[in-house]
């Protein structure tokens, strides 16, 4: 292990962190004054805030992807911000013209094509498939690997879109899995992956910052799709794909439950019934029949609570993922 990768690693964090954190108060003005806001729905005195931050972790994703990439000139990192851009001009256009949940949908899936022109341009840079289990090793999954990669992107795009509706719950869930990938990526010496996590932990931390509760802005589905397809880029990209899945886990748990309960897809403004009813400050579980049965509706069944308290309860899952994501790792260097 060379103290320069340490290094790298610390000098585009210390970059994309300050990107987001000096854009963001900007970008903040910016939607004010363009009337570009979100209620915070679960506050008594339901404030205005401004939406669309995620605008500002892009920038930082991008200031790290470009600096990382002056320095090695390797394309994979020009594959990383293409796929996060693609994403977040998707989210971009749902914010300001609210696209169907299934169009939404079907382009996040395209999300796969800025890694695959990529990977068919620079093969001696990029190299998909065979992805590797712990104890197993790689596996041969040369056809099912291609099938299920325009879905790499798009899962996790829309699995973290999901769980943005409460304050700090997605930048803070994201920052613990991008840390956990940064480690993970460390342990198993595989330093593309470490630097693309690094990347995104400094702009979602920066993010957070604003995000955390009581929340100044929101990112819309600008900044979670694209912070999602982060992820998964990172995960196809550095060759880790068990892990991105396993960091993901209480997204997907989300997404799967929500899913399951509407029967299928729907944009949020279609959903007549909110998971949770606020009543003084205290959320409750929605019981009604059309209520998603999201995690905070499934945690709430169990009592009542603070939206800080259903917060911790989201980050606390998403340690659990990310030392489990971690505990991976390790066990990806077992040899049997």
């Amino acid at each position: 292990m060379s103290m320069e990768n340490y290094s790298i690693i610390a000098e585009i964090l210390i970059a994309s962190f300050l990107s987001t954190f000096i854009a963001m108060p900007i970008i903040m003005k910016v939607m004010r004054r363009l009337n570009i806001l979100g209620i915070d729905v679960h506050k008594p005195d339901r404030p205005d805030v401004p939406e669309m931050g995620g605008i500002g972790i892009i920038l930082g994703i991008a200031v790290g992807a470009f600096i990382i990439y002056a320095w090695t000139g390797n394309s994979k990192y020009l594959a990383y911000i293409s796929t996060v851009s693609f994403v977040g001009l998707i989210g971009l256009i749902d914010d300001l013209y609210i696209l169907k949940a299934k169009v939404k949908t079907m382009l996040t899936i395209m999300g796969f094509l800025p890694l695959l022109i990529f990977a068919i341009q620079y093969p001696s840079q990029i190299v998909l498939g065979r992805p590797e289990l712990p104890f197993i090793g790689r596996l041969r999954l040369t056809i099912i690997y291609w099938l299920l990669l325009p879905f790499a992107i798009a899962v996790p795009a829309n699995a973290v879109n999901m769980m943005d509706t409460y304050n700090g719950v997605m930048s803070g869930s994201v920052a613990i899995a991008s840390s956990s990938l940064l480690i993970s990526s460390i342990i198993l010496g595989r330093w593309d992956s470490a630097y693309m996590s690094a990347i995104l932990l400094g702009a979602i931390s920066a993010f957070y910052y604003y995000n955390r509760y009581p929340a100044r802005v929101f990112a819309g589905d600008v900044g979670s799709l694209s912070v999602g397809a982060a992820i998964g880029a990172i995960s196809v990209l550095g060759r880790v794909e068990i892990i991105g899945v396993t960091v993901l886990m209480p997204f997907i748990m989300n997404a799967f439950h929500s899913l399951s309960s509407l029967g299928g897809l729907l944009e949020r403004r279609e959903i007549k019934e909110r998971p949770v009813i606020v009543e003084g400050g205290i959320l409750k579980a929605n019981v009604k029949k059309g209520a998603p049965e999201t995690l905070a509706n499934l945690l709430l069944r169990k009592g009542e609570a603070t939206e800080l308290e259903l917060i911790n309860a989201y980050h606390l899952l998403a340690l659990i993922a990310g030392l489990l994501g971690v505990i991976t790792a390790i066990l990806m260097r077992v040899k049997i």
